[in-house]
Order: C-alpha cells, then sequence, then structure tokens
C-alpha cells in the first residue's frame, strides 16, 4: 500500500455524502413520510459515518526475519551483482490501528509530500526496514522519521474526517427534510388547519404573557396520499407560548412562598390553570383522556393536543414513573407536552443534575433537544405502541422549598 497515496480523501467524503443524499431521495415515499425523523436521522448517521482513525504508536513492537533482497536495493556503497539477490534481516515495526483502514489510503487536503510502501494487515501497519549494516541507531532514526511523517499526515485526515462527522447529523437532517418537502410539494395537500379560540379582553397582566388573547392553532401536517394520513398537532407558536406562560407562572409563584407553602400539587396546579384558562379555551384540569386523568389538556375536535402533568419531585425512579403515567394518557395524535415539577428539597441543582441523568435511562427516550434555561429542559420520546410517532416533552421544575 503506498500509504496516503492512493486517492484524495476530500473527494471521497463528497462522494460519500452523494451517496447518501441518494440513499434519501431512493426511499419510498410513504416509508419517508411516515417513519419517525429522530430515529431515521440517527439510522442514516450511522450508516454513513466514518469510523475515525487511531494510531497505537505506544503499542508498537518489532520482529524481524530473513529475506532474499535483490541487488538492485542495496545502497550504492554495496557490492552486490546486478540480477542476484542476498539475505538480509528485515526488522518490522508493528503499528496497532483502529477505525476504518482505507483511510490510510487516501490523501487529506492539508497534506505533506509524503508518501511511502507499507502493509495492512489485521489491524497493524507493518513498516519494513532492512538491516543493513547491523547498526541499531541507523535502523532507530529511520522509524522515528517514518513515526513522524506517519503522525502528521495521520492527523491531517483525522481532522478531516472529524469535521466530515460533525456535520453529518446536520446533513442527514437537511436531506431528509428537503426530501419530504419534495414529496409533499408534489402531493399538493393542504399546510393546515386553524382553529379559532375565543378572545378574552380582561386577561390580568400580573404575568408576562401575550395580549390580547391568541388563538390555539391546529397545524394540519401535509402529506402524501394514501397511505399516510394527516395527524392534527398544536401549532409550534403556540406549544410555546403555553410553555412560556406555564414558565412565567411558575416563577411568579416561587417569589412569592405565601402562595405555595402548605399547598398540595393539586392546588398549584390550579394556579396554573388559573393563568392558563383566560388566554385559551378548552383548558381543563382532571379530565380523563384514555388511560387516567392528567392535569392540563387543551383539546380539539375531541382529541388532546396537549397534554402536561404535574407532580411534586419525589426522586428519579418516581420521575420515571410521571414520564410513564404522562406518555400513557396520549394517543397517537398528541405530540407535544410538558411535566411540571414541583420540587420542595433545599437544594436544587442536585435535582435539576438527576433529572438530566435520569431522562435519557427512560426505554421511550430519543433524544435531548437542550434546554431554554438550566430549569427548562426539552426531550423527544416515542409512544411505546406506536415508535413512528414522536412526542415533544417538555420538563418545567419550579423551586419551591
Amino acid at each position: 500500500m503506498q500509504i496516503f497515496g492512493e486517492g484524495d480523501l476530500a473527494r471521497t467524503l463528497d462522494a460519500q455524502s452523494a451517496k447518501l443524499k441518494a440513499e434519501v431521495a431512493a426511499q419510498d415515499r410513504n416509508y419517508l413520510l411516515n417513519a419517525n425523523e429522530t430515529q431515521l436521522v440517527r439510522y442514516f448517521v450511522d450508516k454513513y459515518r466514518i469510523e475515525p482513525l487511531h494510531i497505537d504508536y505506544d503499542r508498537a513492537f518489532v520482529s524481524d526475519r530473513e529475506e532474499q533482497i535483490p541487488a538492485e536495493r542495496f545502497p550504492f556503497d554495496f557490492i552486490a551483482y546486478q540480477g542476484k539477490k542476498y539475505p538480509k534481516q528485515v526488522v518490522t515495526y508493528n503499528i496497532p490501528i483502529t477505525g476504518d483502514e482505507q483511510l490510510l489510503r487516501l490523501t487529506p487536503s492539508n497534506r505533506t509530500l509524503w508518501s511511502t510502501e507499507v502493509s495492512v494487515k489485521n489491524g497493524t501497519i507493518l513498516y519494513n526496514i532492512i538491516n543493513w549494516r547491523d547498526d541499531a541507531d541507523e535502523i532507530t532514526r529511520e522509524w522515528e522519521s517514518f513515526r513522524r511523517r506517519l503522525q502528521a499526515q495521520a492527523e491531517n485526515v483525522i481532522r478531516e474526517v472529524a469535521a466530515y462527522n460533525e456535520r453529518l447529523e446536520a446533513e442527514v437532517a437537511q436531506s431528509i427534510r428537503q426530501r419530504k418537502a419534495e414529496l409533499l410539494k408534489k402531493s399538493s395537500l393542504l399546510a393546515s388547519l386553524g382553529v379559532p379560540v375565543k378572545i378574552s379582553t380582561d386577561v390580568p397582566k400580573t404575568f408576562a404573557v401575550p395580549t390580547p388573547k391568541k388563538k390555539v392553532l391546529i397545524a394540519k401536517p401535509t402529506a402524501s396520499a394514501a397511505p399516510f394520513a394527516p395527524d392534527p398537532t398544536l401549532d409550534e407558536s403556540t406549544y410555546s407560548e403555553i410553555l412560556r406562560i406555564i414558565q412565567d407562572t411558575g416563577i411568579e409563584i416561587e417569589r412569592h412562598p405565601s402562595i405555595y407553602e402548605g399547598k398540595d400539587e393539586e392546588t398549584l396546579r390550579d394556579h396554573l390553570l388559573m393563568v392558563l384558562s383566560p388566554h385559551f379555551t378548552s383548558v381543563t384540569g382532571e379530565t380523563f383522556n384514555k388511560k387516567g386523568k392528567t392535569d392540563i389538556l387543551i383539546r380539539h375536535e375531541g382529541k388532546n393536543v396537549f397534554v402536561a402533568e404535574c407532580g411534586v419531585w419525589k426522586g428519579a425512579k418516581q420521575f420515571l414513573g410521571k414520564i410513564d403515567q404522562l406518555l400513557s394518557y396520549l394517543t397517537w395524535r398528541d405530540s407535544k407536552t410538558a411535566l411540571v415539577c414541583f420540587v420542595r428539597n433545599k437544594e436544587f441543582g442536585p435535582v435539576l443534575q438527576a433529572i438530566k441523568e435520569t431522562t435519557p435511562s427512560h426505554p421511550c427516550f430519543t433524544k435531548d433537544c437542550g434546554a431554554t434555561d438550566e430549569a427548562w429542559l426539552k426531550y423527544e420520546f416515542i409512544l411505546k405502541d406506536d415508535p413512528s410517532r414522536p412526542v415533544r416533552l417538555a420538563v418545567m421544575c419550579f423551586h419551591f422549598p
């Protein structure tokens, strides 16, 4: 193998990206539209990610053998007759590697003008040095020179591959969304479904909430024809607005201990309902929904489009149980939810850390979507009985010691 000298790394990475886009474009229309996008992105990222090259110099070792060397390869100061071969000791440096071995063949964009012959076998680079003069220092110098050049070139490859891997998730997501948009545009389906909400002019101005009263907009996703069917979902801006009202209300209650001292979770929940109700119609408390009762929900045409569960923090196990409870309330038409935690612990920070560490362990967890602030965390889940349906979950914590 001509190490780092048999192909162009940049062109190879570009070809990999083109292959990815071609495979996304070749997906069955209904499959692509029905599939859980987070899971599909994860699948393609895993498939097209390039395993980084790692060369383990610390575990390198030497071996040797005797080999018949042609006279043409001998140094000029040796007496050797053309066409003949002479026995010589060959010292082989064995350097373990992991990752994609094919990267050793490719020249990085930022490169040094160097290449040499090596062999790669069983996850090991084999670099041969002929012992011409029985001079250990000479062999060591040649090895050190090879190692420096190898390391410099390999680091260029590693950086270029790392940059490709880092942008891969965004590239996959963009390819999937663009393809879905093309399919949906061709299908010429309705883009949205609006649901009007009555406007109230007497909204209390205690909290930083939108005025005048807004509509709960139910967006009907664009979709292909059969068998993919559109689901009513809560408009993103409305979802954000509902969460912001809950956030502002909870923070205001935190500032007034007289409001929360001695109050149970049902009473605290009612404070949230009290503020939400004037802004959005169809806000109810303790309404039966599928398998049990939930705390706050918004309904449209008999279906739930927003569901929230409230509860006092009682530890990680109970927290996961609350997530189970919330997911059990949902039907396949629900996609946006919230879990409101009332934290009575003296220390607030350890609870937030426990939530961050515990949430990914839930079997229906698929993605950490970041945070709006330290006590407002965002996640994506799936329904146990329908993994193709993503569920947006906002975990909002308020400190009521």
